[in-house]
């Protein structure tokens, strides 16, 4: 069984790191959050197969270390180091630029290891992949079987063939519908041809002028789940992707556009069984487009890049809120026994992680990555802000003060209450405190409710 030793201090990362190796080339691994406690490793035990390191911890050039002491001490262990920032020359590593690209990691590590793709095939894999429901919704036919999962025992699941290859999914799907079923499975070897096809309908419906507001609301949510899953999965959008991601950030404006009222678009969400994160994000968009319309310096440009950074923003909550369904605001997440410390730790880093995605996408809106880091106060994406400074952009204060907004509307609605927009109003001003954030709390005054 190779061995590998891993030297990072994101919990998250080592996580993934681990559980892929293992699971896809059978490595055992050692983690090491630093690097001195990882040099005292190799003197115990010079043996690694394979040293995968980030480039900087704690603004250490921790991969520079790791070469020089290999260097030193005359052990040829290869090296994969994550991101570029190190002094490193990179003729003496393997580099990968982003550090959540697991696949990329794990294909770079085989072709060290001398792991063939028919090596990785052999190994076991989940027999079943997860499809959200609302992936369904706009197929006529399946192309390929389609599975519901039942709970044999505690330890035990079983997939019913519930849907044919061919079958028609209307009305069989409904009854699953009905009973609340967020998932239903396809064989994992057909994935990508059922999201193929799930895909197409979608885009058909994004730009059909002709299409009610409620299927433009339902085919949206589709679009997150699945943008959402082809950028945490993969090195690049595709072309597919960035249709798909384009024709849901123009049909976002025009919904906004055409519903009058904040409560209308609510009322509209709540009917359609969206969950949370999504009917969050509508919001939020709706009540930012109604700021910067009104704000002295607003414009075109401004929500086109709005609706982007606010598509997107959230995307690595996506599967955290898919798991955990009936949690609603972030500080919930965090404080949830629920939650592994793993996935609290991708909370705190959510605006950082969608950042560096997006920073990739092609003919991304200038700036719009920065936007999304800022989305929560604070600068570089980590964390969120306990006091409000100035030296975030404008538009990241116009998001922070509109979730701010949508959350208050969403509290008032669990609590089957009218929201009292003038309390809110000076509840945001007493919490944002600085002039430039008042500014825009100011012109939540006119909003329709």
């Amino acid at each position: 069984m190779p061995q590998a030793l891993v030297v990072s201090d994101n919990e998250v990362l080592s996580g993934l790191y681990v559980v892929n190796l293992e699971g896809f080339l059978g490595t055992s691994s050692s983690v090491q959050d630093n690097s001195s406690q990882a040099l005292k490793l190799l003197e115990l035990n010079p043996n690694f197969d394979l040293i995968i390191t980030l480039c900087l911890i704690d603004g250490k050039d921790v991969a520079l270390e790791i070469h020089d002491f290999l260097k030193e001490k005359k052990l040829e262990i290869p090296m994969l180091v994550v991101g570029r920032q190190s002094d490193l020359n990179e003729k003496d590593c393997v580099v990968l630029p982003a550090s959540f690209n697991v696949r990329s990691l794990v294909r770079a590590s085989a072709k060290i290891l001398g792991i063939t793709a028919k090596d990785m095939v052999s190994k076991p894999v989940p027999s079943f992949y997860p499809i959200p429901i609302r992936l369904f919704f706009n197929l006529d036919k399946v192309n390929t079987d389609i599975y519901y999962k039942v709970k044999k025992s505690k330890d035990e699941n079983e997939h019913l063939l519930i849907l044919p290859k061919g079958g028609k999914v209307w009305p069989r799907i409904k009854k699953y519908m009905d009973e609340g079923v967020r998932n239903l499975f396809v064989d994992s070897s057909e994935r990508l041809n059922f999201i193929n096809a799930a895909s197409e309908q979608l885009v058909e419906v994004l730009e059909n002028k002709d299409a009610s507001i409620e299927e433009k609301i339902d085919a949206l949510e589709q679009g997150i789940e699945i943008s959402t899953e082809h950028l945490l999965n993969s090195e690049e959008a595709s072309s597919e992707i960035v249709r798909i991601s384009k024709a849901c950030v123009k049909t976002v404006s025009e919904v906004v556009d055409a519903v009058p009222k904040l409560n209308k678009l609510l009322s509209t969400m709540l009917a359609n069984k969206s969950g949370y994160l999504y009917s969050h994000s509508m919001l939020t968009t709706y009540v930012a487009n109604h700021i910067v319309r009104n704000i002295s310096w607003g414009g075109d440009s401004h929500l086109e890049k709005l609706n982007f950074v606010l598509f997107f923003h959230d995307m690595f909550l996506v599967q955290i809120y898919n798991r955990y369904p009936h949690l609603k605001f972030e500080e919930e997440l965090l404080f949830s026994d629920e939650l592994t410390e793993q996935e609290k730790e991708v909370v705190l880093n959510h605006a950082k992680l969608a950042g560096e995605i997006i920073h990739k996408f092609p003919h991304c809106p200038m700036g719009a990555d920065q936007l999304i880091k800022q989305h929560h106060g604070v600068t570089n994406g980590v964390g969120f802000a306990v006091k409000y400074r100035d030296d975030i952009s404008p538009l990241a204060k116009v998001i922070l003060i509109a979730e701010h907004f949508t959350e208050e509307v969403f509290k008032a609605c669990d609590d089957g209450k009218k929201l009292n927009k003038q309390f809110v109003i000076a509840t945001l001003k007493e919490r944002y405190g600085k002039s430039s954030y008042i500014k825009i709390v100011d012109h939540l005054e006119n909003i329709e409710i």
